[in-house]
């Protein structure tokens, strides 16, 4: 009888509800599934009053058993799984949340080096609820690696992190292991609350989590001033996966939080939260998704080419793009929200002369719905081609133009502005 085959077993018999809640939760964390049946001798569900039984997989049963005993008597010793693999207590998971973005103006200025060639360039962007998360596990006494992604269904298996193959499935999951390299082994378990292809900074914001997750579990978590190192970290170990030049705004909605104005220069980037009333602009804002977009390390590395070969039409274009991210950045601190979109408007209109497939016709067809129903401005987000596009309303318009473009077919995807981008566990923060 092979593993798969064998029928659950019982783990436990006690007169307590809660002592059985426990022992669930507790394996649960170790990816040990528990069924929890019940017979009493009494109408209410107390303790002591009837017969809990918890069953596990007959496969994990002397795993279960070895695991209850460990932490009973309080001790961590390596134990063999029954699967006739080498297998230790898993320590108390982390989890991290990241919040993902919206680019409200200056996306692409962020790619070294074409900001160093630009006249003050700015990205402004913000960090909203559509998260990202990562929980890691620690394996003490191993050096095995374990990455699973629910997003894309994929799972990973190596020996160590030396062994990961960084070419294959996962391989930003992967990369980020081996950079990091905890102590002992681990498990890493991903997912997103932002749909594929959406340009809304999924895997940046995903590798911040799995990045903060990894060093909160060796005990070094990261401090505030360590943002633009581990931002230009996550850059060039992205740019690794895509094998393009990469940007950093991505990374500091979801270290940072708020309003961001990125500021570009020699030396890199420096952050800075901009003093907005998150609410009045959110209500000016309207979010949606129309399918997956492009890739946008692609369409960066043609930019960047065509820039660097003296492309008259590009350096135009970026610096109007330039302009209009400073215009929106100073809107945004003087509270003067129809600037604020009459800015992001200017910059759309810059971005289109970069590329002729920024704007799919159905993208097109939206921008135009939104307008009439009293849009100051529409914008794609990320790269294009596709994904979530941002529309600015004029005060009082948001529910009539989310209206109009839900009915145009649009997917709408509600959100807030978020002032922390990362959230870590209550089990974590106790640790």
């Amino acid at each position: 009888m092979t593993d798969a085959e064998k029928p659950p077993a019982l783990l436990l018999t006690t007169g307590s509800n809660s002592e059985a809640e426990t022992v669930r939760q507790l394996l649960a964390c170790y990816g040990i599934s528990c069924a929890v049946s019940s017979e009493f001798h009494h109408p209410l569900t107390v303790d002591n009053l009837g017969e809990v039984r918890v069953h596990v997989p007959g496969a994990a049963l002397e795993e279960a058993r070895a695991i209850l005993a460990a932490h009973r008597h309080g001790t961590g010793s390596a134990l063999s799984g029954p699967r006739g693999q080498k297998g230790t207590i898993v320590t108390m998971p982390v989890r991290v949340d990241a919040a993902t973005r919206i680019d409200l103006a200056g996306g692409t200025l962020d790619i070294w080096p074409l900001y160093l060639f630009l006249e003050d360039p700015v990205t402004v962007n913000m960090a909203i609820n559509l998260r990202a998360v990562a929980e890691v596990r620690g394996i003490p006494g191993s050096t095995a690696v374990a990455l699973h992604s629910d997003d894309q269904g994929q799972s990973v298996n190596a020996d160590s992190p030396a062994e990961l193959d960084l070419s294959g499935p996962l391989p930003l999951l992967a990369r980020l292991v081996a950079f990091f390299r905890p102590e002992g082994g681990v498990r890493v378990r991903t997912s997103a609350a932002i749909p594929a292809g959406s340009g809304l900074g999924g895997s940046s914001a995903l590798a911040v989590a799995l990045a903060v997750a990894l060093r909160r579990l060796a005990g070094r978590p990261p401090a505030p001033g360590d943002a633009v190192a581990l931002a230009r970290e996550l850059a060039d170990l992205e740019a690794q996966v895509l094998g393009v030049p990469t940007g950093v705004q991505d990374y500091f909605p979801a270290l940072l939080g708020g309003v961001l104005q990125l500021n570009f220069g020699p030396g890199g980037v420096q952050p800075r939260r901009l003093p907005v009333s998150t609410r009045d602009l959110q209500e000016r804002l309207v979010l949606v998704y129309e399918g997956a977009s492009r890739s946008s390390g692609v369409s960066n590395l043609d930019m960047v080419r065509r820039f660097l070969e003296g492309d008259t039409g590009v350096r135009e274009a970026l610096a109007g793009v330039a302009r209009a991210a400073g215009d929106l950045a100073r809107a945004l601190q003087s509270g003067d929200l129809d600037a604020g979109g009459e800015a992001m408007a200017a910059e759309m209109a810059a971005r289109r002369r970069l590329s002729p497939t920024l704007l799919t016709p159905r993208t097109t067809r939206l921008f135009a719905a939104a307008r009439r129903e009293g849009a100051l401005a529409a914008k794609v987000c990320g790269a294009g081609g596709g994904g979530c596009s941002i529309y600015w309303t004029r005060r009082g318009r948001g529910t009539a133009v989310a209206r109009v473009l839900e009915k145009e077919g649009a997917r709408l995807l509600p959100f807030d502005v978020v002032e922390t981008g990362l959230l870590a566990s209550e089990a974590e923060k106790t640790t």
